[in-house]
């Protein structure tokens, strides 16, 4: 392969404007029988790497695709050009996976009235293209289209228009976590979003104590175990004591934790913080918002269930119980009926195995008697 080449004009300083590197060729480029004058290109190799290229392929001095007729330049410029970069969003605390759900319930509510995107678009006064990325979650909704939205939809019920509305709030102001939302991650965002949002959270844990009733030391030991860097261990745990204290100062939501009788027989962190935890569950097992069950040890291993997971129930009316199950990697969030069912199917079997309530602080004291006098 070989293109004949007549004379060329030295390089030119690159384009003012952003995005463009013309180096044009006041000569031809032959192909066969027709002249190609080239042109600068959006997104044009740089000059070095057309300078290799141009000596493999005897090409002149010219970034211009079409200079070539087999198109090799194209297939080249793949190579040449930086990868794309991911998406920001896992890193800046967006929480995807919530506006994700707002967008699918508001797609239900739309295809419930038999409406269309592009007839959803011109009641808000916006494009079918807008229905679409609102109901996808890659753009946020703001509170005067939903106001109409639910207007389209004959959404009429107070509670149900309070409830959305103030998901649509929870998504578009800023949190009380919003500092270390980078931290954090738009996972555990979106999770503080929809914790903050549930009527009911049944949290169940394989061999530790349930997060939003851990002791500050407690949480630093189990943090300590996933992450190494200081900083981020210390505001991971003002974190999760701020959300316990969020959840555990009001009526609601109610909390109901099972948690394994071994992480209570386990002096993982030490006698003194695991004396501390248990004096801590003790305190809280009187609130009226929370119920605390003992499960026997390894029945959730007996049972198959490996991962820790909580459920959420929304106030939203026909929105699923939402599970989130934690891993290693990103976490996994469940918001369809048939997906969430043997999750909730499970926590049931569980609870029915485990303790009565009333029988939790008999446990407990029994863990402090292993634990010995301090």
């Amino acid at each position: 392969m070989s293109c004949a080449v007549t004379s060329c004009s030295p390089r030119r300083p690159e384009s003012p404007v952003r995005g463009w590197s013309g180096f044009p060729c006041r000569g031809a480029v032959t192909n066969g029988t027709r002249s190609v004058k080239s042109t600068p290109h959006r997104n044009a190799v740089s000059q070095a790497s057309c300078d290799r290229i141009c000596t493999c392929m005897q090409l002149c001095r010219c970034d211009c695709p079409s200079a070539c007729p087999s198109g090799t330049i194209r297939r080249v410029r793949s190579q040449v050009l930086p990868p794309r970069q991911p998406s920001p969003s896992r890193l800046d605390g967006r929480p995807n996976q919530a506006h994700q759900i707002l967008g699918r319930q508001l797609r239900l509510l739309r295809e419930s009235r038999g409406m269309s995107a592009a007839g959803a678009g011109l009641g808000i006064a916006a494009s079918k293209s807008k229905i679409s990325r609102i109901e996808c979650g890659q753009i946020g909704v703001a509170e005067t289209d939903l106001h109409r939205m639910l207007e389209m939809y004959a959404v009429t019920e107070p509670h149900q228009r309070e409830a959305l509305l103030r998901f649509v709030r929870e998504l578009s102001q800023p949190q009380w976590w919003h500092d270390d939302r980078t931290v954090l991650g738009g996972s555990l965002c979106s999770y503080l979003i929809l914790e903050s949002l549930a009527q009911h959270i049944r949290t169940y844990e394989v061999r530790f104590v349930p997060g939003l009733l851990q002791t500050p030391a407690y949480a630093e030991a189990v943090i300590r175990l996933r992450y190494t860097d200081t900083t981020e261990i210390d505001r991971r745990v003002r974190v999760r004591m701020q959300r316990q204290k969020e959840i555990l100062r009001g009526r609601t939501p109610r909390l109901w934790a099972l948690v394994d009788k071994a992480a209570l027989s386990e002096a993982f962190p030490g006698e003194k913080v695991m004396r501390e935890q248990i004096e801590f569950l003790r305190q809280v097992s009187w609130l009226p918002s929370v119920s605390l069950q003992v499960l026997p040890s390894g029945a959730g291993g007996r049972r198959g269930i490996g991962n820790s997971f909580s459920i959420l129930r929304q106030t939203i009316t026909n929105l699923s119980d939402v599970v989130y199950i934690e891993h290693i990697g990103d976490p996994l969030f469940l918001d369809t009926t048939a997906a969430s069912d043997p999750y909730r199917q499970a926590m049931e079997e569980l609870a029915l195995e485990a303790g009565k309530p009333a029988d939790t602080m008999a446990e407990l004291d029994d863990a402090l008697a292993r634990l010995g006098k301090p």
